[in-house]
């Protein structure tokens, strides 16, 4: 019997762009690989993304723009793997407001200064003509659960709710201003480039795996969502319907160039990246990703 091999899974949250992990962990994808994967919840953004690079986890599933920046300044973090390309989030405001320029003037909740929802958010503002700082500031709130605390508490005006989040929130009276609908590269597996390369292509063997299995088992995906989650399964059932949409999980697991440059473009916008960087496209390694994919298609795999 070959022995389990242990990794330690960084996510920011209980998040449902982590059902394919969740998949994988219930339904015997990664035991089939002999893993053994456990995940940590770090909370932000940018903590989950320091984790990766500080070796405190294995590898993340995350906002990949610190992996990219890091990269570009000559840092060792890589993308391994693309998962969200078009986020499954809504612009979710105190019932008060109505339309997006309403929130002029107001406190969007993000959960980082520097990566993830605070540039899809601040795109989804400026397609409707309202800028940072000029028209609104960031309130530094964390994942969507704490975000939605914070709108319950009155505390900010408005933030980005993950699916079923905003579900939840516009049954409880809150005004849903709206998905997002553009691409953007939200969700990938970040590593360290010196992970061991028998590992990571075992654990993307199986993620995608877990991937193909849900796009035909929807439902009973739910059902495993909602067991994470501790979510109703109508709300669970709702999200996963939404996450198996065409367009939100890339194909063969590459961020797709429209979501890589959005991400980019933010970047560069905030300051993100260092003032001499190399070709932020450096940060894209799927040599793992391939060996992986190449054996689950029939090939020899590593």
């Amino acid at each position: 019997m070959v022995a389990e091999r242990e990794l330690t899974v960084g996510v920011v949250a209980p998040a449902y762009v982590n059902v394919p992990l969740w998949v994988a962990q219930r339904h015997g994808f990664f035991d089939s690989e002999g893993l053994s994967v456990t995940s940590r919840v770090i909370g932000t953004t940018e903590g989950t993304t320091r984790a990766v690079r500080d070796g405190d986890v294995s590898l993340a599933l995350t906002a990949p723009e610190g992996t990219i920046a890091d990269a570009a300044a000559g840092g060792p973090l890589r993308v391994a793997a693309g998962l969200i390309d078009r986020p499954p989030l809504s612009l979710i405001a105190l019932g008060r407001h109505r339309t997006v320029a309403d929130l002029r003037g107001g406190l969007i909740g993000t959960s980082s200064l520097k990566e993830g929802t605070r540039h899809v958010a601040e795109r989804m503002l400026a397609a409707h003509g309202l800028t940072y700082p000029a028209d609104y500031e960031w309130a530094l709130e964390g994942s969507h659960i704490e975000r939605w605390k914070a709108l319950q508490a009155g505390t900010i005006d408005a933030a980005l709710q993950m699916i079923p989040y905003d579900y939840i929130a516009e049954e409880a009276g809150f005004t849903n201003l709206g998905p997002v609908t553009d691409d953007f590269a939200f969700n990938a597996v970040c590593v360290r480039g010196d992970a061991d390369p028998a590992l990571l292509t075992a654990f993307l063997r199986a993620l995608a795996a877990a991937v193909s299995w849900f796009r035909g088992n929807v439902a009973e995906a739910a059902a495993i969502a909602a067991a994470e989650t501790s979510v109703d399964e109508r709300h669970a059932l709702r999200a996963c319907q939404a996450l198996a949409a065409g367009g939100v999980i890339p194909g063969g697991l590459r961020t797709g160039q429209a979501a890589f440059e959005a991400a980019v473009e933010s970047l560069r916008r905030s300051g993100g990246l260092p003032a001499a960087h190399r070709d932020p496209r450096i940060a894209f390694d799927y040599s793992c990703l391939d060996i992986a994919l190449n054996a689950a298609n029939g090939g020899t795999g590593a």
